[in-house]
């Protein structure tokens, strides 16, 4: 071996080992990004899978459906959109938010680094195992795990406790991750930068992760229940065998088994949507403030919405449960409660609208990708009113209609977000300016193939499509919107999938592109001047970046 080559494999395991412990959060939010990242491609081709079989119904024997089959058995199917959903929430979208927080916050408030430095990354590489473990568990019981299938019916013990086991020590990681974040807002803030002058991007981490905190535990404890049945036997949550008609509201309080199960995990569930929705909040503020050129409108609203938004997400668990057979009390406090909530959104979306209205925009792919979140959220907010009415709710209940409103928000929505903040900070990241024609590319793209498979799924499941399900023979030739058949409209939904995941191609031409081609992205590399790096006039954002970069160059 030449010493060149013991020189230069000196100088990676030195890297390695400096990535590994490293305490810098600037390193550490690309580490969460990049974590994310691979996440995404991964559970992505999941995706693609699973549209592929439902691109025919299982009595026709051919098309990409029937080929689709021939590998991807009923079994497999829903062990495929278990693995993707579990991996998108809980290993993608979250530690994409907490990665852009890393990254972003502590500058934003004057702070050299988080509060417990050695704690952020800790949190960090707890998600690797975390993550491993779901992805070899390659579990079948939904990403919802609902008893009594994950304690009693799942196949293979093993796979279901690997998957519990997976995410219970992700909800370490958060807990973990979350109070670091709330303690630096909070203690770390410089001099003279008062609550009234913190930007909102900080507010919604801080009000996310306060979510985190009380909303975790909560789902931990039926984690560890469908561990617990699954190895002891505890029967937690065993299904109740009824010797008479069930009374109203027999199931809903202080009974253990399914419906309790439930309870405990929407619990949790509901809020955690705000968890992703929150920041992604923060960065559209961010990203439309600073491509109008103009301060938010309506600062003060704004904060409030959002502070409004995470104390109501606590209280409106139960419009998933609208099925259960609940008294009619509790389906009308639930279902004010979710009409409320939609109340601070509808005052954010009008705030982003006006800041837009008295600004002096510039395209630039970062503000297109706000304004697609900004459209998909209202789109996808928009279904999401009507599941609160109960008679509605209980027809479209469990149907592609709610596939379509939850990723409209969520993919559509805030993954939106999370690429437009991923473009606007990505000459910070690297010092070099992607290629914009491949960045449009994947922009159409992906907003195009994003409406023409959500609103599809919308349509199919107002006419009955079920979630879930491996095949649709039965309802195949049903005629739909516009008379075309159920069929016809799921080949229609996977053909948007695939433009979707044809963008994310050109995403990696283009990342891999600027990283060996990319020309210097200079200081203003969107022609903004002092508005390119700062959001808020009072962000020490740009001097702290500027200094992270030169010691990084070094």
């Amino acid at each position: 071996m030449s010493a060149d080559t013991k020189s230069s494999n000196k100088n990676l395991l030195e890297q390695a080992i400096r990535i590994f412990g490293t305490t810098n959060h600037y390193t550490i939010g690309k580490l969460y990004l990049s974590f994310a990242f691979i996440n995404f491609i991964s559970a992505g081709i999941l995706a693609m899978i699973m549209r592929g079989v439902m691109f025919n119904p299982a009595g026709e024997s051919s098309g990409l459906g029937s080929i689709a089959r021939g590998f991807v058995d009923p079994e497999t199917y829903n062990r495929l959109f278990t693995t993707h959903g579990t991996i998108m929430i809980f290993f993608v979208i979250f530690p994409t938010a907490v990665g852009f927080a890393n990254y972003m916050v502590p500058p934003l408030i004057g702070a050299k680094d988080l509060y417990w430095p050695r704690w952020n990354n800790l949190a960090f590489w707890m998600l690797v195992p975390s993550a491993l473990m779901v992805w070899v568990g390659f579990a079948d019981v939904g990403w919802t795990g609902y008893a009594p299938y994950s304690t009693q019916y799942a196949v293979a013990d093993q796979r279901v406790i690997l998957w519990a086991g997976g995410l219970l020590l992700a909800g370490v990681s958060s807990i973990i991750g979350a109070v670091n974040l709330v303690m630096t807002i909070i203690h770390m803030r410089r001099p003279g930068l008062s609550w009234k002058k913190v930007d909102l991007f900080t507010y919604s981490v801080l009000f996310g992760q306060i979510i985190q905190l009380f909303a975790t535990p909560v789902v931990a404890s039926g984690l560890i229940m469908i561990i617990f049945d699954r190895i002891l036997g505890a029967g937690w949550l065993a299904a109740e065998a009824h010797t008479g008609p069930p009374t109203v509201g027999q199931d809903v309080i202080g009974v253990n088994g399914p419906i309790l199960y439930q309870h405990i995990f929407w619990g949790y569930g509901h809020p955690a949507v705000y968890i992703i929705i929150l920041p992604a909040m923060g960065l559209t503020s961010l990203l439309i403030s600073t491509f109008s050129r103009n301060k938010v409108f309506g600062y003060p609203s704004m904060a409030l919405s959002m502070f409004t938004i995470m104390f109501l997400s606590f209280y409106v668990w139960m419009h998933h449960m609208f099925t259960i057979g609940a008294g009619q009390v509790f389906l009308l406090l639930f279902s004010a409660s979710t009409f409320i909530i939609a109340v601070p959104s509808g005052i954010k979306t009008f705030n982003w609208l006006m800041t837009m209205y008295g600004g002096e925009i510039k395209m630039e792919i970062p503000f297109l990708f706000a304004v697609t979140f900004l459209i998909g959220f209202v789109l996808g907010g928009s279904s999401g009113v009507f599941n609160a009415v109960v008679p509605l709710d209980l027809v479209v209940h469990d149907t592609y209609w709610i596939v379509g409103h939850f990723h409209l928000i969520i993919v559509g929505g805030a993954v939106s977000a999370f690429f437009g903040a991923f473009y606007y900070l990505f000459p910070h990241m690297t010092g070099k300016m992607y290629n914009q024609k491949l960045a449009y590319g994947h922009w159409i793209l992906w907003t195009i193939g994003g409406w023409i498979t959500y609103i599809g799924m919308h349509i199919v499941g107002l006419y009955g499509m079920p979630r879930r399900y491996y095949s649709y023979d039965v309802i195949a030739d049903r005629k739909v919107l516009f008379g075309m058949s159920v069929t016809l409209w799921q080949q229609i939904i996977s053909v948007g999938a695939f433009i979707m995941g044809f963008s994310i191609l050109l995403l990696l031409i283009n990342i891999f592109w600027t990283i060996t081609k990319g020309e210097p992205a200079g200081p203003d590399p969107f022609g903004l001047g002092d508005r390119s790096w700062a959001w808020e006039e009072n962000s020490s954002f740009r001097v702290d970046l500027e200094e992270n970069m030169e010691e990084e160059a070094k």
